[in-house]
């Protein structure tokens, strides 16, 4: 964990320093909630909250020091300030000057979807055999990413850091911080196509994830929108190895099965399973198998640290309310993920009686419409037993469902939604919740299992 004294802040940020020089900061955090005593509180203005309003109360509660942007209207409280032109761009620098002292080696995992899960399954088995750091929960973007950096052990060996991009110049500032010398690029698929512009623009912004990659290793998933081409156009130093299902391959998946435990599959003639369901999850898996073999661990180890993943929370968490089998995928949502975790449901243990609850998938643009309604040409909705959509954009969804003469029911919100739903809550039935993290989908869970 970071831990300069703050003369040395100032200097690297090129900030003003009005307090002791000498004073210490160990750790740096922009929620007030989470600023701890001694700590480096970075004040963020928000669209509805300004960071500054707290640093006052924070000195009070034992920070060590803030950063201050120097436009901020409030009056500048006691207490050791850096004064900074941009809050934000002096964190990232912060981030990326403690980058460059540690020995520590960086996996960075980006991905439309996919990146989270990855993310934990790489960790899961490089820990096996080294002392291991990962970005907590889902601390991916450009305010993430340089807590994450400034918060590795300090005898840390592998840090996996989770790397999301929502707009152009994104991943530069990431990869400025991160520095990855092992990469993954989980998939490619329309979010934020909004900002990003088309599915060329993502594949472009995605691959600068190996923008300073120099004799590192990139692991794609190679049946992935576009990547295989725009790898071989960037001329890295070591050709990247693509996994997938596919016989041309480096790292070919075969035999692939999901039981109520997970999911299993082969490799290379070697069994593995993971306790996730999803076809897409052996994708991720393949990726850590391929990092694993790369570093030196043994198989019995890359074996033993796939069985036993701990995914973050809402992605395809199996959870059960009352007798009810609830899957969870409620943390994000994109067309692309979307189709893959509804396939996964097809396959799920049969004998259930399948609810598909879809919430919008928001940061689509224009192209919303049509995003939503193609879900239905992808997947045969027959085949569940029943349909809730929540939402307006999935009105779009509905009305292809509509076309195709498949009953479903749509509600503008959670709290109708959760009142259709409670009766389902009984032996036999399994519920699936998907949509965007900003329709709420975690908190109707909960308000589910709190009835």
């Amino acid at each position: 964990m970071i831990s300069y004294d703050l003369k040395k802040v100032s200097e690297i940020v090129n900030g003003q320093l009005h307090g002791d020089p000498e004073a210490r900061i160990k750790g740096v955090h922009f929620d007030s909630r989470a600023a701890k005593e001694g700590m480096l509180f970075a004040p963020i203005i928000g669209e509805k909250v300004d960071g500054h309003s707290f640093v006052a109360g924070l000195f009070e509660k034992g920070i060590a020091a803030s950063f201050w942007q120097k436009n901020d209207p409030l009056p500048l409280p006691e207490g050791n300030i850096i004064v900074v032109d941009d809050v934000q761009a002096a964190l990232q620098k912060l981030a990326a000057h403690y980058r460059r002292t540690l020995s520590c080696h960086f996996i960075g995992v980006t991905g439309s979807s996919g990146k989270t899960s990855t993310k934990d399954i790489v960790y899961s088995v490089v820990s096996q055999k080294f002392k291991t750091c990962k970005t907590f929960g889902n601390q991916n973007n450009d305010l993430g990413v340089p807590l994450t950096v400034m918060n590795v052990d300090d005898d840390a060996e592998y840090m996996v850091a989770e790397m999301g991009i929502n707009d152009i110049g994104v991943m530069d500032r990431l990869v400025t911080m991160v520095q990855p010398e092992i990469t993954v690029i989980s998939s490619i698929g329309p979010a934020h196509i909004a900002q990003l512009g088309s599915m060329d623009g993502i594949v472009e912004q995605k691959c600068l994830i190996n923008r300073d990659l120099g004799n590192g290793q990139c692991f794609y998933n190679q049946a992935s929108y576009g990547l295989r081409k725009h790898l071989e156009e960037m001329g890295l130093q070591n050709r990247a190895i693509g996994y997938g299902f596919e016989q041309d391959c480096d790292i070919v998946a075969e035999d692939y099965q999901l039981n109520d435990e997970g999911t299993s599959f082969t490799c290379k003639g070697k069994k593995y399973s993971i306790p996730i369901l999803g076809r897409h999850q052996v994708l991720n898996a393949l990726a850590a198998i391929g990092i694993g073999e790369m570093l030196g661990i043994e198989y019995e180890k890359i074996r033993e640290g796939l069985a036993n993943v701990k995914l973050t929370p809402h992605r395809l968490q199996l959870r059960k309310i009352r007798d009810a089998v609830i899957i969870d995928d409620s943390y994000n949502c994109n067309p692309s993920s979307l189709v893959a975790s509804l396939q996964m449901v097809l396959q799920y243990n049969r004998s259930y009686h399948k609810t598909v609850v879809i919430g919008d998938m928001l940061e689509l643009g224009e192209t919303s419409p049509q995003l939503h309604s193609g879900i239905a040409d992808e997947i045969d909705f027959r085949q569940f037993d029943d349909v809730v959509l929540i939402g307006r954009e999935v009105e779009a969804l509905g009305e292809n469902l509509r076309c195709q003469g498949i009953e479903y029911r749509l509600f503008t919100d959670n709290a109708e939604a959760r009142q259709y739903l409670l009766p389902y809550l009984k032996k036999g039935n399994v519920l699936f919740f998907k949509a965007s993290n900003g329709m709420h989908f975690a908190s109707l869970i909960d308000s589910l299992e709190e009835e």
